[in-house]
């Protein structure tokens, strides 16, 4: 027998003995999920998964802890003070890898942006706790859309986290459409580029009380022709046409509701990072003035005709929340991302003196007039927790700086 035709032989009884032990001591359910990986992850309030992602990410969330850490952490990093309660380095089935700042980093620097960010989670975490205790015990079936780009995604990510690990858990449904491919760029700080914790586009949950929070973005779907580019004109539209909000045919589950065009109860949106000045202020513009205004005038115009409750107090209308875009902290003259920077200015600061985007969107929207609620990240001095893997500035670690916001929001 040739030296090539022994390797073979070898090869293939030893992949045969692999598929007989894993057939004995893991199943077929969970063999058939290796070879056919599935996109969409369903999450019930026993704390199980169904149809995840990827086959070994499927097997190690369905027993309830994470049981292969990347990072230089490992299971004694969360019982060294850090954190009993909350979730950590890929132990929530909601997180996205390239936020795990846990399962990305390596090196002494690495970690000291880690323990920051943690230590950020874990001195509001009573604050966090209250606030999703509040929203357990709130018996309004509330329907909430959020929009905007992957920084809202974070805030979103937040509170699916945070309502699924803290002490009770909170979901008793999600629906999750993990992308079988999410792109890694060549200094992109991700290691999973597909299936669980990779990417996601749209996403549901829903609360045990009945509320309901969706996620879509506000420019479209990566890879879907047919989603919506522009959210926003669909709202204005909706604005027009009924004087309410719908939550469109791009959530990852149906709302609830008599038809599918539910009413959205609330709207939290944020025009994100992607748009210049004057493009950013055309947005905000256009949700204050053809959004957010009509829908906080309305009531007023039924009060006039049919002496109803006042703006405030009358509970049929929509909500606005508009959250300010989160600080950058690039080191350069105001923190922002520029065209043509050097290494040097890529780098994060630990703070800045300002928030262009902030300040723009504060002097545009005025809470009462309108918005109904303007929600500021207040985040100037918290540069030390960003990702930074990949020169990224912008986005937060997490668990940290997003959380603390996301119950705020609560």
């Amino acid at each position: 027998m040739t030296t090539v035709k022994f390797k073979k032989v070898v090869f293939a009884r030893l992949a045969m003995l692999v598929f007989f032990f894993v057939v004995l001591n893991v199943g077929t359910d969970v063999l058939v999920s290796i070879f056919e990986p599935e996109q969409r992850q369903s999450y019930s309030a026993s704390g199980t998964l169904s149809h995840a992602g990827n086959g070994h990410d499927a097997y190690r969330m369905q027993h309830g802890k994470v049981h292969q850490q990347h990072g230089d952490y490992g299971d004694s990093f969360r019982t060294n003070g850090l954190p009993s309660v909350g979730y950590f380095n890929l132990s929530c089935p909601f997180e996205w890898s390239k936020y795990s700042c846990a399962y990305m980093q390596h090196g002494p620097k690495a970690k000291e942006i880690v323990h920051a960010s943690t230590e950020y989670y874990l001195q509001h975490i009573d604050t966090i706790q209250a606030a999703f205790d509040r929203a357990a015990q709130d018996q309004r079936s509330r329907r909430i859309l959020f929009t905007g780009d992957s920084l809202m995604r974070q805030l979103f990510i937040g509170i699916a986290c945070n309502a699924a690990s803290l002490q009770t858990n909170l979901i008793e449904h999600a629906e999750i459409p993990w992308k079988e491919e999410w792109p890694c760029h060549s200094n992109a700080p991700c290691f999973i580029n597909g299936g669980v914790h990779g990417g996601f586009d749209a996403a549901s949950i829903r609360l045990v009380n009945g509320m309901e929070l969706h996620f879509v973005p506000h420019m479209g779907f990566k890879d879907d022709a047919t989603a919506e580019t522009n959210v926003l004109e669909r709202l204005r539209q909706d604005v027009a046409d009924y004087g309410r909000i719908t939550f469109g045919k791009k959530t990852a589950m149906p709302p609830g509701g008599d038809h599918p065009n539910t009413n959205v109860d609330v709207l939290v949106y944020n025009v994100g990072i992607h748009y210049g000045p004057g493009q950013a202020r055309k947005h905000i513009h256009h949700f204050a003035n053809w959004i957010a205004k009509p829908l906080m005038e309305q009531p007023s115009q039924d009060r006039a005709k049919k002496n109803t409750a006042s703006a405030s107090n009358n509970p049929s209308r929509p909500r606005t929340i508009y959250v300010t875009t989160p600080t950058q902290h690039y080191n350069t003259d105001n923190g922002q991302w520029q065209p043509g920077m050097t290494k040097e200015s890529k780098a994060c600061v630990d703070q800045v003196q300002s928030n262009p985007r902030a300040e723009l969107e504060k002097e545009l929207l005025t809470p009462g007039v309108n918005v109904d609620v303007l929600l500021d990240y207040d985040d100037l001095r918290l540069g030390k927790m960003h990702v930074r893997k990949g020169n990224d500035c912008s986005h937060y670690c997490m668990p940290g700086v997003p959380d603390v916001v996301a119950a705020r929001l609560l």
